[in-house]
């Protein structure tokens, strides 16, 4: 990770503080055993990163989603990322 993406995910995790990076299990077991949430959400899958976002508001949910595409967008005009 560059100072650069560092910084980048020190901006999200400021912004975004109920959003917690989870496994593909943590997020199964979520959806499973679940019984409270801000909204109907539990967990959000974004490419190949899931998300424990029961403490978040759909807003913040909505918020956190586009900029997340933003930064895929970027990578991918880049070259950074590859679409496949």
């Amino acid at each position: 990770m560059t100072a650069k993406d560092n910084s980048r995910a020190e901006i999200l995790k400021t912004r975004y503080k109920a959003r917690k990076l989870i496994t593909e299990a943590e997020a199964r077991y979520i959806i499973s055993h679940a019984t409270t949430s801000s909204n109907e959400w539990v967990v959000v899958q974004h490419c190949e990163n899931w998300f424990d976002i029961r403490d978040m508001t759909e807003a913040e949910v909505t918020d956190m989603l586009e900029d997340l595409d933003r930064e895929r967008a970027a990578k991918l005009a880049s070259g950074i990322a590859n679409p496949h």
